[in-house]
């Protein structure tokens, strides 16, 4: 079952990435989709005033964070970004990466990507541009998020094979949530490219608690091919 299991994750579980446009109404599906997610995950929703952001939990305490506005880390003169205030940030336990070869030396920084260990967790920090969000965006996660999907429209996509929509986040990284959770024993997921954490020393089949998969997605040339992904899904129900 468990190779059954990874067989069916490596063919089907990704967001196809092609460029797809998000449409006025399949922005309000995500919206909607992605609302429901927060209204399952109540107990793993919070705000951090330090980061500025709202943090989404994983049931083993993974965190997606999304900041309330994406103008905040422009800094003048340079038009360089803050990359300790990123758009969004993926936080999670460093230990399976160390244990599978991690070298902390050679993290890189790929295509406005941070990569960093601090008391423990990764923590990727992504940036997606400056793009300034309506006021009330810091009143509530779902404000935010249809701030993102507004000015953001281009990284939103739907993967239909599996009910799901995702945001690119660069370099192969995504975030992916169900479109109905009662439907979908995969409600979140955390899409990671291994590039880099090979590189850096990791063996990516041997990261505990990750999948490392080929995956199904297509290239700009709406080609299908092939690519290796780490996977974290969970089902928040």
């Amino acid at each position: 079952m468990k190779n059954l299991w990874h067989i069916f994750t490596a063919i089907a579980i990704i967001l196809v990435a092609s460029g797809c446009a998000t449409t006025g109404g399949l922005g309000r599906t995500a919206r909607a989709s992605f609302n429901s997610v927060l209204d399952a995950s109540k107990a793993e929703v919070a705000f951090s005033k330090e980061d500025e952001s709202w943090v989404l939990a994983s049931p083993v305490g993974d965190e997606a964070l999304f900041s309330t506005n994406f103008a905040r880390n422009a800094s003048g003169m340079s038009g360089m970004a803050d990359m300790d205030k990123p758009d969004v940030e993926f936080t999670f336990s460093a230990s399976p990466f160390i244990a599978a070869g991690l070298d902390v030396e050679k993290l890189p920084v790929v295509d406005g990507i941070k990569y960093e260990i601090e008391n423990g967790r990764f923590m990727l920090h992504f940036e997606l541009g400056n793009d300034r969000f309506a006021p009330d965006a810091a009143k509530s996660f779902e404000a935010t998020f249809a701030e993102i999907v507004r000015t953001q429209s281009s990284r939103i996509g739907y993967y239909k094979d599996l009910d799901h929509y995702g945001i690119q986040l660069g370099n192969g990284n995504m975030f992916e949530w169900a479109k109905d959770i009662a439907k979908n024993d995969k409600d979140i997921i955390w899409v990671l490219n291994p590039e880099p954490f090979i590189a850096a020393g990791v063996d990516p089949g041997k990261i505990q608690g990750w999948i490392f998969a080929k995956v199904r997605t297509t290239d700009a040339t709406g080609e299908t091919i092939f690519v290796d992904k780490l996977l974290k899904p969970f089902n928040i129900k």
